[in-house]
């Protein structure tokens, strides 16, 4: 004869509820974690040096788990090429406890001496693009100079041929992308100034726009501003360097269920 169905005990029912209680956290991790960005330190300059020492300490204070920290561009004040300033601006930076991704910016790998600056960038800062995962999140930080000024001329580098096959190669991941200059007018003496040459910004709108950017996070303007790319918004922050009277300043960003949202925090 035919035994009835056995019906799950109830400590068995509770088991496989505990177990799917507990793999929520690591589910949600995928789409949830902080990280945070510096930008346009120009080290080898004034104070400069001194501040990137309490913006270490700052960051390594951190209540909030940092999974990563970029450094947007202008790393250096044109002074590449000094191997002292160098050395101090690895040193202090090194003492980050996150792990730590470089972009260059216009002021490391100058128009004259590219070559020379190129060679000392990639031997001691790292790559002119990288690509992470961040679990589910691909992070792209990526050299746009040759791009958005046409300078330097790297041969066989394009940087927008680049940002096409890390775009391709992430699929249907979302992406955060990391820049110096963005491709976005700068506003200044009270006039509006073209940034990008219009055929390389509609070049890297289109890419952005076929992919799922969630955010695009750059520097190099010295000031705080927002701009959309359809529903991209692209991210521009201010400085760690004092020029013009700023006051040292990083942001704390974070990352939930594709969206992005950052803090500003200040250095005293």
């Amino acid at each position: 004869m035919r035994q009835p169905p056995r019906t799950p005990s109830l400590s068995l029912i509770l088991t496989f509820l505990l177990l799917g209680l507990l793999a929520l956290p690591a589910l949600a991790a995928k789409d949830h974690f902080y990280f945070v960005q510096v930008t346009d330190s120009h080290f080898g300059s004034d104070d400069h040096l001194e501040r990137g020492r309490r913006l270490v300490e700052r960051i390594n204070q951190l209540s909030l788990p940092v999974a990563f920290v970029v450094h947007t561009g202008d790393i250096l004040a044109d002074l590449i090429l000094d191997p002292k300033v160098v050395d101090q601006t690895l040193e202090v930076m090194g003492a980050l406890q996150p792990p730590l991704y470089y972009i260059p910016g216009n002021h490391d790998i100058h128009k004259q001496d590219s070559d020379q600056a190129l060679a000392v960038y990639r031997e001691r800062f790292g790559p002119l693009v990288r690509v992470e995962r961040i679990g589910e999140v691909v992070a792209i930080f990526l050299y746009v100079e040759p791009a958005a000024r046409d300078w330097p001329v790297i041969p066989g580098y394009d940087p927008l041929a680049e940002l096409e096959k890390a775009l391709d190669q992430a699929g249907d991941r979302p992406v955060l992308l990391f820049q110096h200059t963005p491709p976005v007018d700068g506003f200044f003496r009270n006039l509006l100034h073209p940034s990008w040459p219009a055929e390389q910004r509609q070049r890297w709108e289109h890419l952005v726009s076929r992919h799922p950017v969630k955010g695009v996070i750059t520097g190099h303007y010295h000031k705080d501003e927002l701009h959309w790319l359809g529903e991209t918004p692209i991210f521009v922050a201010a400085p760690l360097a004092g020029y013009w009277s700023r006051q040292a300043s990083f942001r704390l960003y974070e990352y939930l269920d594709g969206k992005l949202s950052y803090r500003t925090l200040y250095l005293e």
